[in-house]
């Protein structure tokens, strides 16, 4: 009966463990759940935001465009003098309005602009021009245009404002139906007033054409646009419409230039479903694997609780032979049962399972690149010759010690107690061994410190890699046994990636090479790791890449840069990294020649005019007109042969000039953006900072602290 207690007992005990085990795990999967769950709502959080960022700048880019052309079509030579006439009073039937109507039409044309109509009133008189020809003031806000919120009274009010320009909350314009229901469209009114006229123009921007425009590839964005003074000027989602403030709480918001406020709850449906798809999938893993487990345990419970019940037994019987005949103990029979309960171990258990101080070795071998050594065997048998002639000069000073391959290129050597001042003896002896091979192979050596127990090994191991990874560009076996205090990751700085982008961008190879060695001559001075370089050619390669994705050079065209490229990854001294590089960069700068020197025509009068004309208030109709094409066609072959739009290749030219203006002269930025074509400093700023990642005056500081520097 005690018998029979005790194993109930030791299965209940072992359950019980496994059963405390799983309730760990289950705690650490639930933090993990509860990580991923924050980092997702983060990422989520992040991705909207940036969305919101997009879209204002878009819709700013789009106000600043009709401020524009408001600015052009106010200050026409046609309209100050109808102003002048109206002012005299002259008679109405007298008056030229026909050019002023003809630009109306003009402008509520141009797809790009989304205005549905510009409308010029005057405080002294009923008149009103449109698109649709001169009228009456009264009959146009009476009909056309009539809204609740813009009656005629409200337009005249304005002109006793102090504002220049107003950007008025939108609203629905039409006559009514038969019904009573309004028929018309949601307009956003864009005014020009300045102080003292007598007359105003007001831009009619079509909301729902530009927010279709705008949210073409996110169409259900529910995002509000406020004025400066809180009020709802545009909002994407219906049923902000109708309300004239945005209702709290907001999840994110953004303020451009202008002052106005971009709002967007969120409400999405999709960010909700995808948090509570995760909360059910984890708790559908969670229940399932609690009852795996559970089945597991009892699996396992079971399987332990027999042997050891066993051996009990065994034990019991043991000891009761040998109370009843001790002489019986040298008996063949019973040491065969106490060895069965202590098998023998293979060697990487006996390490494991070593206690006291030990300490480890890496090799790590890096092999010459084919390209510059012709070895006489495969890498193989030179891995397995090193490996081979590591163990016996180990084994021969260090009987006890352990030499193991951990991976193709590396070996690992386990010595037992703490004998750094013989191992780096020996190491200074193995050197000379292994640098008469140094023409098929450099072998860097990496000592760690003394540790004190097996289970530190994987921290010893992560050690001696890191030390490994410090080795230079040095054509000799090298021993590394302490951390370097420069490991920083290379990188380059602003400054070169615009100098290296410009000089590929010129196809030139020469002059390629001329501003990249030096950089490679400096990281050697500066005593670079092998793995700063490595990071060095990532970085100046990904670069490579970027410029060549924009000449829209072809995969097929770049099949001989692929094994440049794993020639880069093994190159072992600073001559075999200049080497490979100009290699590389003949070949890059030649498919860039190449590539710009495929004439095309119509791409040469685009590019010519731009060029020549930037500072101009150039636009894509007129270059159509001059070609006898359509400016949708113009635009899209524009795009397909070289990569770019109209308006970037405009404003990277604008932006390239304003760059030799703030590091050559002296004037003041607002100048030097009217003089490169930007009549808004606002516009200016943005497009620069877009292109370069710096604003103007951010950029001259730079180029200034470079100089001195």
């Amino acid at each position: 009966m005690k018998l029979f207690t005790i194993q109930r007992s030791l299965f209940r005990n072992i359950l019980a463990s496994f059963m405390i085990l799983i309730l760990i795990f289950c705690s650490f999967n639930l933090l993990i759940f509860w990580l991923v769950k924050n980092h997702l709502r983060s990422e989520i959080m992040a991705q909207n935001r940036l969305t919101l960022q997009k879209v204002a700048e878009r819709y700013q880019f789009q106000l600043d465009k009709v401020r524009e052309a408001l600015y052009k079509q106010f200050t026409e030579k046609t309209v100050i003098t109808l102003n002048n006439q109206v002012i005299l009073k002259k008679d109405p039937e007298s008056l030229s309005t026909r050019p002023i109507v003809l630009d109306m039409q003009s402008i509520a044309s141009d797809s790009e602009l989304y205005v549905d109509n510009m409308i010029l009133m005057f405080r002294s008189t009923n008149l009103a021009l449109s698109k649709l020809g001169p009228g009456t003031t009264i009959d146009l806000f009476s009909s056309i245009y009539q809204s609740s919120l813009y009656p005629l009274s409200y337009w005249q009010s304005q002109f006793d404002r102090s504002d220049n320009y107003v950007l008025h909350p939108g609203a629905i314009f039409g006559s009514p139906s038969s019904s009573g229901e309004s028929a018309g469209r949601m307009l956003i009114p864009y005014s020009i007033k300045p102080a003292l006229a007598d007359n105003m123009m007001i831009a009619m921007i079509d909301g729902n054409r530009l927010r279709d425009a705008i949210l073409k590839e996110t169409p259900d964005l529910d995002i509000t646009i406020l004025g400066p003074n809180q009020t709802v000027i545009y909002a994407t989602n219906e049923t902000n419409k109708e309300s004239n403030q945005i209702q709290e709480p907001v999840a994110i918001e953004y303020q451009d230039e202008d002052g106005l406020r971009y709002v967007m709850k969120m409400t999405s449906p999709e960010f909700s479903s995808r948090i509570l798809r995760l909360d059910n999938l984890m708790m559908i893993l969670l229940g399932v694997s609690i009852v795996i487990a559970f089945l597991v345990s009892l699996f396992f419970s079971k399987r332990l609780h027999k042997p050891v019940r066993q051996l009990i037994q065994e034990k019991g019987e043991i000891q009761q032979e040998l109370q009843e005949q001790q002489s019986e103990l040298i008996n063949y029979h019973f040491m065969n049962k106490l060895k069965n309960i202590h098998p023998d171990l293979d060697e990487w258990q006996h390490i494991q399972g070593t206690e006291g101080t030990y300490t480890i070795v890496l090799y790590e071998l890096r092999f010459r690149s084919p390209a510059f050594i012709d070895a006489p065997m495969s890498r193989e048998h030179i891995s397995q010759t090193i490996g081979e002639q590591l163990r016996r000069v180990t084994d021969e000073q260090f009987p006890d010690s352990h030499t193991l391959q951990m991976e193709h290129h590396q070996f690992l050597t386990v010595f037992p107690g703490n004998e750094r001042e013989r191992i780096l003896g020996m190491l200074e002896e193995l050197k000379l061994v292994l640098d008469e091979d140094r023409q098929y192979c450099l072998v860097t050596a990496a000592i760690s410190s003394a540790f004190e127990h097996s289970l530190q090994f994987g921290h010893a191991y992560r050690q001696v890699n890191e030390l490994a990874a410090q080795a230079r560009l040095l054509e000799e076996t090298q021993i590394v046994v302490e951390y370097r205090s420069d490991r920083a990751t290379y990188f380059l700085t602003l400054t070169q990636e615009q100098e290296l982008t410009t000089a590929l961008k010129s196809g030139k190879e020469q002059e390629t090479l001329d501003l990249f060695l030096p950089w490679l001559d400096e990281l050697d001075q500066k005593e670079a790791s092998v793995d700063m370089f490595k990071h060095m050619v990532l970085a100046v390669t990904d670069k490579a890449k970027m410029v060549l994705d924009h000449y829209k050079v072809q995969p097929d065209d770049t099949l001989q840069l692929r094994s440049i490229l794993l020639q880069l990854e093994e190159c072992c001294t600073l001559d075999e990294y200049k080497r490979t590089f100009e290699t590389y960069f003949r070949i890059v700068t030649q498919l860039i020649r190449e590539k710009k020197e495929t004439n095309d025509p119509i791409i040469d009068h685009v590019l010519n005019v731009i060029k020549d004309q930037y500072a101009e208030d150039l636009s894509l109709d007129v270059l159509a007109d001059q070609l006898t094409l359509s400016s949708s066609y113009l635009s899209t072959y524009i795009k397909e042969k070289t990569g770019a739009n109209f308006m970037e290749h405009l404003h990277d030219r604008r932006v390239g000039y304003a760059q030799e203006l703030l590091v050559h002269t002296d004037s003041n930025i607002q100048d030097i953006g009217i003089q490169v074509g930007y009549r808004n400093i606002s516009s200016f700023n943005r497009m620069f900072k877009n292109r370069t990642g710096s604003s103007p005056g951010e950029y001259r500081r730079t180029h200034l602290l470079d100089k001195r520097a």
